[in-house]
């Protein structure tokens, strides 16, 4: 690093970040960039725009759930994980999933491990995502290698029919 030059007048004076235009258009390409990101989960209970997007589904497909509303406790540090949909009439715990790190994945093994009688899935906004940068692993992969049944985009016609588990 060379030292600061006293007749610089980066030092002194602060970076300007108005555009030249004097003002920041609202849109661009059909894309407001002055809108909330998530206007419409914010409003109602979700925490994102897939949750939300998921029980609008559910509700035209008229099948009930349970949004957030059981706490399984898991160790080695007790600590509580809230599946996001219980569908109390096919016995099963979904998971919607759109950003899955390492924190999540370890989390989801420890609770299927002391949990073997709950029925929990995964759904993922994509599926195709690697687990980390670099890695051959997608969401997918790694799904299929724990014993965790998985779905794209949408709960599965499948998923929802009325079967003794």
């Amino acid at each position: 690093m060379r030292p600061a030059d006293p007749l610089d007048k980066r030092a002194f004076y602060p970076r300007k970040t108005i555009p030249k235009g004097s003002r920041v258009r609202a849109k661009k390409n059909g894309f407001n960039r002055n809108a909330p990101v998530k206007r419409n989960a914010k409003r109602s209970e979700f925490r994102s725009n897939f949750e939300l997007n998921m029980a609008r589904s559910l509700a035209r497909k008229s099948v009930p759930y349970e949004y957030e509303s059981t706490r399984l406790t898991y160790v080695p540090k007790p600590r509580t994980y809230t599946p996001d949909f219980y569908l109390p009439d096919q016995k099963i715990f979904i998971e919607a999933k759109g950003y899955f790190d390492k924190g999540d994945r370890v989390k989801m093994q420890l609770v299927k491990e002391q949990y073997p009688d709950h029925d929990i899935r995964i759904v993922f906004l994509n599926s195709k995502n690697k687990i980390y940068r670099g890695s051959k692993t997608t969401y997918g992969m790694w799904a299929d290698k724990h014993g965790f049944e998985w779905a794209e985009g949408a709960v599965p016609e499948e998923w929802l029919k009325d079967d003794d588990r």
